[in-house]
């Protein structure tokens, strides 16, 4: 299952991180329930080592937000569901984020984070 999303803006960074030096390590993204899901930023060579996971493929934006454009779930051999050959693994251009879930703990939990997520966006709290 990938899917690309309306342009998701993440909320405000959560602010301790920020306080402790881990710059935009951290971000929040705000499904159409309303429910935030916590996203932590890796780098494009780690995202092999993430497996049953979230993950958003981001760019950045204004205020320490980034404008989310993809989002899969990664099997538990760290392959994106139903992406195929014909995809390109992963969507990666120079500028991309790539932020990972992995407080969802079991498959339907991941399934319905992507659902919530992939969903028309409400408005963001400030």
């Amino acid at each position: 299952m990938v899917a690309v999303l309306p342009s998701l803006l993440s909320d405000q960074p959560p602010e301790v991180p920020q306080r402790a030096g881990l710059g935009d390590h951290f971000h929040y993204f705000r499904g159409s329930s309303g429910r935030r899901y916590l996203f932590s930023k890796v780098a494009a060579d780690e995202l092999a080592d993430f497996q049953s996971a979230v993950v958003i493929f981001a760019k950045r934006a204004a205020a320490g937000r980034v404008t989310a454009h993809w989002i899969t779930l990664v099997d538990p051999f760290g392959r994106p569901e139903g992406a195929g050959r014909t995809r390109r693994w992963p969507p990666i251009q120079p500028d991309t984020l790539i932020l990972v879930h992995l407080l969802s703990p079991g498959d339907a939990e991941r399934r319905a984070v992507v659902a919530d997520l992939s969903a028309e966006p409400l408005a963001l709290a400030a």
